[in-house]
């Protein structure tokens, strides 16, 4: 602004225009330095300390960005969930929060215990240092539950590991209490192991998510055969369904050979196979089982497909929680002295190829089950008596329609396929 050339028309003191210009400059300058320090202030991070939270729409982001945490829905979903997925620069659609493609995600920390609405935040409790989820929909939801430390820190390192550090005075690290790798999913990454701890009897192994959709523990596991060390084996309910053969030569005779660099270590404190990325291969290598006992790599192709005539076809459906009654008060329901996990339960309702819904039920310290026939009519409510209701929905069917749903007969047959896996978007 030049005003000497604003003197001739405007009858003002020129000191008065030299300060306010003055005023102008310091203000632009002010509002910069606001933006810089903005910029700061939301930065990415990668690390979590106590005081600290993690709220429904933030993330935690290491340096490779090749992965993030933070709260996820599954499409046809509405309950939330934290968990850790493959994260792709390039591609701005990933990183939309309420619909994270699900089978990009690799770990879920509350895969059992989703959170009914967007109230959840991730914090490190400052009473025993462990790292929870608080939300306003009841107690707060562990993911670690390690004793003796009170100052601890949480971090999403490179890897994809989500690793608890109890940390010194001075803020560094002192040791690892806890880390997500011991705990995974059903999606194994290089540096994970399948197989066991000698010394504490800990077993790392993969279990499938419940259905196509939704993330709680389904029927499938793949891991290391505990009474045959040498192999990988892939069970259903207990019962191999799946074996690699042995590793007699340094390699799986019948493995399909997608990038994969498989090592087997054994020694007095662990036994377990890992692997690590091959030099020549350019996308990040994944396994994954799936909730129909499929055996999956990094490009979406099935490695292995398992059919089994005893599994229900349930098609594009999907257990979502529920609050609400159902219209038969009473439906087949399974003691509380059998201390039934939410799993246990789960499966008695998959198993039934007429069960449309199941609900833990509690009574004192012990947990029964109880599922719901086809024909059954599910109420929303949200009243004193409502429950939670985990309840079959069917794509394109109404909630509040009459569920119902085919099976399919077919012999069980193991196929290698590479068929060409559809994800979610």
């Amino acid at each position: 602004m030049n005003i000497d050339n604003l003197a001739p028309i405007l009858p003002v003191n020129k000191s008065i225009l030299m300060a306010t210009q003055g005023r102008i400059d310091m203000l632009v300058r002010f509002s910069c330095l606001l933006l810089l320090l903005m910029g700061s202030c939301y930065s990415q991070r990668d690390k979590l300390r106590q005081g600290e939270e993690l709220k429904d729409g933030d993330e935690l982001l290491p340096s490779s960005r090749k992965f993030k945490l933070g709260f996820f829905t599954p499409p046809s979903f509405s309950e939330r969930y934290i968990g850790v997925w493959c994260n792709n620069p390039e591609d701005r659609t990933l990183y939309q929060y309420d619909e994270v493609p699900s089978r990009i995600v690799v770990w879920v920390a509350n895969r059992n215990s989703p959170i009914i609405d967007n109230s959840g935040s991730l914090r490190i409790d400052s009473t025993d240092g462990n790292l929870k989820i608080f939300h306003s929909g009841g107690n707060p939801i562990a993911i670690t539950s390690v004793e003796g430390a009170t100052n601890t820190s949480v971090t999403l390192e490179q890897s994809g590991n989500l690793v608890l550090h109890e940390l010194h005075s001075n803020g560094s690290i002192k040791k690892m209490l806890w880390q997500s790798f011991d705990y995974p999913t059903d999606t194994l990454l290089p540096g994970m192991k399948l197989g066991i701890n000698l010394q504490t009897g800990h077993q790392w192994f993969l279990r499938s998510w419940l259905t196509y959709y939704s993330p709680a523990e389904g029927s499938y596991t793949f891991g290391m055969d505990p009474n045959l060390t040498d192999r990988l084996i892939i069970k259903r309910h207990g019962e191999v369904r799946w074996t690699s053969g042995l590793w007699p030569n340094g390699e799986f005779k019948s493995w399909v050979d997608r990038g994969y660099n498989f090592s087997y270590t054994s020694n007095e404190q662990e036994k377990y196979f890992s692997y690590s990325e091959k030099d020549d291969v350019t996308s990040f290598p994944t396994l994954q089982i799936t909730d129909d006992g499929s055996l999956n790599d990094d490009g979406g192709f099935s490695m292995l497909q398992i059919t089994d005539s005893a599994i229900c076809n349930r098609g594009s459906s999907h257990f979502k929680v529920k609050s609400g009654l159902m219209s038969s008060v009473d439906g087949t329901k399974f003691r509380e002295s059998d201390n039934m996990t939410l799993y246990d339960c789960g499966l008695k309702c998959y198993q039934n190829c007429s069960c449309v819904a199941y609900a833990p039920t509690n009574k004192g310290n012990e947990t029964g089950c109880e599922i719901w026939s086809r024909g059954t009519k599910f109420i929303k409510s949200n009243t004193h008596d409502s429950r939670t209701i985990y309840l079959e929905v069917r794509k394109g069917k109404s909630l509040l329609q009459y569920l119902d749903f085919y099976d399919f007969k077919s012999e069980m047959h193991i196929k290698i396929t590479h068929s060409i896996f559809v994800g979610f978007i």
